[in-house]
């Protein structure tokens, strides 16, 4: 849609109408803060009510409605689009507009109305609309930050956590563009996974739609998959440098057992003998993906591509927009936030079979707690599992429109809040989770910070993040 309004800019007018699927998206605040993350510079309704979406006999999100200079809707396009197709038909419309002389040119002024408009958030900070956060628990440690808004990745020591920035990676403007860190771009970085062995980083870029790798000697970024367009289909992979992605969320990283031995933890020697496997939650898809790193392929995991909750061997399974990946500590099981179905599910990678913990369905979902076959989510984005918990082996998920962590007792099979209440809310949409070291690190993406949780304590702590010192 950006790309035909810079096209059209003196010609087409585009207003938004936001018709929610999740009681949460329905709150004119929520409908502002996504505003602003996506830096839409329409004016967007809130249509909470539907009506607007009955009036003009909606069935799909998106819906395109064509209104001609008169008011009359003249053409209606369901689902996604590729720009150059609708460039195609608005270029015969106006055509015709044009002929006859009712087409009157020039930039629309709308005022205050839109995200031009809107106050910046009260909050904001360092950071802007964060993403996901990973641990790196080898030798001293670090917590790295998709700063998604303002498209880089913010390093931090963990031993000591005073503020201290360790490195700033992306010059801060949206783009692709490999190179050292202070010249490489990222556009809404999300997803980061580690190769223990190598110390090697890799991040899902996700509006660039590829994966990136950060090289531990100095920075280097370069581009290891992806085309820098979205794919329009599901894709048989191929080449990773020549195959499409689309939308990679979250990555984890399976290494490779019959590598070489690990290098010295925070060494900056880079061996570029890359091995292993990386699962990426494809979006845009509704897939999960895997990329072999050393042989620079990359393919469809699970997930046929048909936006569903489907459970099975993972050629037939679905998926609805999975978000967040976690493995448990054998890497035997892959943890799935399936945000569209609000579900949990997991992947056997031995056997490739996908289950389903908790969730029922796209249309199923809420706050509630209980056992796995009562309980509801709503839109989880990131899941953790957490091995050393006191309770036994659970999994904790970041219930990002119920604005709160959630437990997923894998013993007792229930769900039951673990951070957060209705009355007062920890977060706003958190969207990342990373455990180490007796914390819990959360992406607390509408307020603007990284929160850290205290797991003995439960005390949280608001991740202090001071540009002007540098830790080396």
């Amino acid at each position: 849609m950006r790309e035909l309004e810079v096209r059209y800019a003196e010609s087409l007018v585009v207003i938004g109408v936001h018709s929610a699927k999740f009681p949460a998206e329905r709150v004119t605040e929520a409908v502002a803060q996504a505003v602003r993350r996506h830096n839409i510079r329409h004016p967007v309704v809130n249509d909470h009510e539907f009506s607007i979406w009955q009036a003009y006999a909606c069935r799909a999100w998106p819906t395109l409605m064509f209104v001609d200079p008169h008011g009359n809707v003249i053409g209606k396009h369901e689902g996604e689009f590729e720009a150059a197709t609708i460039a195609r038909a608005v270029d015969q419309m106006l055509a015709e507009f044009d002929a006859s002389g009712s087409l009157k040119r020039g930039v629309t002024n709308f005022g205050t109305t839109g995200s031009p408009g809107l106050p910046a958030p009260e909050k904001a900070g360092p950071l802007a609309f964060p993403g996901k956060v990973t641990l790196d628990t080898r030798g001293r440690g670090h917590i790295y930050i998709s700063d998604s808004n303002h498209h880089r990745l913010v390093i931090m020591g963990l031993q000591l956590m005073d503020g201290a920035v360790h490195h700033i990676v992306g010059d801060g403007q949206p783009g692709l563009v490999d190179g050292p860190p202070e010249q490489a771009r990222f556009n809404w970085p999300q997803g980061i996974a580690i190769d223990p062995r190598t110390g090697v980083v890799y991040i899902a870029d996700t509006e660039n739609h590829a994966i990136r790798r950060m090289s531990p000697a100095g920075g280097e970024i370069t581009t290891v998959a992806g085309t820098g367009k979205q794919a329009r289909s599901f894709g048989v992979g191929g080449n990773a440098l020549e195959t499409a992605l689309s939308s990679p969320w979250d990555l984890v990283f399976v290494p490779d057992p019959d590598a070489d031995p690990p290098i010295e933890a925070g060494s900056h020697v880079d061996p570029h003998d890359d091995a292993g496997l990386l699962y990426v939650a494809m979006a845009g898809t509704h897939q999960i993906w895997a990329m072999d790193v050393a042989a620079g392929t990359i393919v469809p995991f699970a997930g046929t591509g048909r936006e569903a909750l489907v459970d099975g061997n993972r050629d037939q399974a679905c998926f609805a927009q999975p978000s967040g990946l976690s493995l448990d500590g054998e890497r035997q099981t892959l943890y799935v936030a399936d945000s569209e179905t609000s579900a949990v599910r997991t992947i056997d990678l031995a056997s490739g079979n996908v289950s389903t913990l908790v969730g029922a369905g796209l249309f199923e979902f809420g706050d509630v707690d209980g056992q796995f076959e009562i309980a509801r989510l709503q839109h989880p984005l990131a899941v953790a599992f957490w091995g050393d918990d006191p309770d036994g082996a659970s999994v904790l998920v970041a219930d990002s429109y119920n604005h709160r962590i959630k437990k997923l007792d894998l013993a007792k099979r229930e769900v039951r809040s673990f951070v957060g209440d209705r009355r007062e809310p920890a977060f706003s949409e958190p969207g990342g989770l990373a455990l180490g070291r007796g914390i819990l690190a959360v992406g607390d993406t509408n307020n603007h910070r990284v929160q850290i949780l205290d797991l003995a304590t439960r005390s949280i702590t608001t991740l202090e993040i001071d540009e002007s010192r540098h830790a080396h």
